[in-house]
């Protein structure tokens, strides 16, 4: 989901702040290397409301409600996050992410106790599970480089940059400066407002890495503000999947685009589906 979302930055700096404009529907493609598979999401965004639809999954972001909903198509079920839900998840991931706290400091400490061959063994099994040298973990490095080469998308030409996290290749991303479609700053309103209404959450350093909170992060690493178009996704070095802006439309949206679907089951978030 993280690289479905990425592509509604740029519908979200795209949102009018006229009232008198209509809404902006954005189509991308999402191609899997390995298997050609390819699939579409289609993004609705209102200066208040957006909606990010994929083949497995919509979310609907009501900013006019503080409302926003997870929808499983498949197995028609919903999860609803509130406010209040979001800061009772940060509260629990911040009393989780204080007892790995407490067993990292202990490890440590039982670590420069060890012989130099068994803390080598100690480390290097740790970081064979992906556990580091047992510390808790530093925030990421994430660097952004220019690349070279340049691509029209979506009638938009842009620069592709190298994306690194923590020395690792993650992504390759073509930005395009938001003044070419005669934007500014002010038309981040509604990503500002979903980050004020995520916070709780993303404060934590257990909580994954989400591209489209981390825009501001992007516009001082390459110098200006921009906006994603294209992207390329790698893992361990290789290329994996792209996403890709097909087309672009401003139009009048039905105002029942952005409500829940009747007969949807409601789930609370963390409650295994029915089999």
């Amino acid at each position: 989901m993280r690289h479905d979302v990425i592509l509604g930055v740029m519908v979200l700096v795209l949102g009018t702040s006229s009232a008198a404009m209509a809404g902006v529907v954005v189509t991308s493609t999402q191609t899997k290397f390995d298997t050609h598979e390819v699939s579409q999401t289609a993004i609705y965004v209102e200066p208040d409301r957006l909606k990010v639809v994929t083949p497995e999954r919509v979310v609907v972001f009501r900013g006019d409600m503080n409302r926003l909903w997870v929808i499983d198509t498949q197995r028609r079920s919903y999860s609803e996050m509130t406010p209040e839900s979001m800061q009772a998840m940060g509260s629990r991931m911040a009393g989780a992410q204080a007892q790995m706290g407490a067993a990292a400091a202990q490890l440590q400490e039982r670590m420069a106790q060890m012989p130099p061959e068994q803390r080598a063994m100690m480390m290097q099994m740790l970081a064979g599970r992906g556990l580091g040298n047992g510390a808790p973990p530093a925030p990421p490095q994430v660097a952004y480089t220019r690349a070279g080469g340049s691509k029209t998308i979506a009638s938009w030409r842009c620069d592709v940059y190298k994306k690194t996290v923590n020395g690792q290749q993650e992504e390759d991303v073509c930005i395009t400066p938001i003044s070419s479609a005669g934007l500014t700053a002010n038309d981040f309103a509604v990503l500002d407002r979903i980050s004020q209404f995520m916070a709780p959450m993303m404060s934590s350093p257990m909580m994954p890495r989400v591209d489209y909170l981390s825009l501001n992060e992007m516009n001082k690493a390459v110098g200006f503000q921009g906006m994603p178009l294209d992207t390329t996704m790698y893992e361990q070095g290789k290329p994996t999947s792209q996403s890709t802006v097909v087309k672009l439309e401003r139009t009048t949206i039905p105002a029942n685009t952005f409500d829940l679907p009747a007969g949807l089951t409601k789930r609370d978030i963390g409650m295994p589906p029915p089999r």
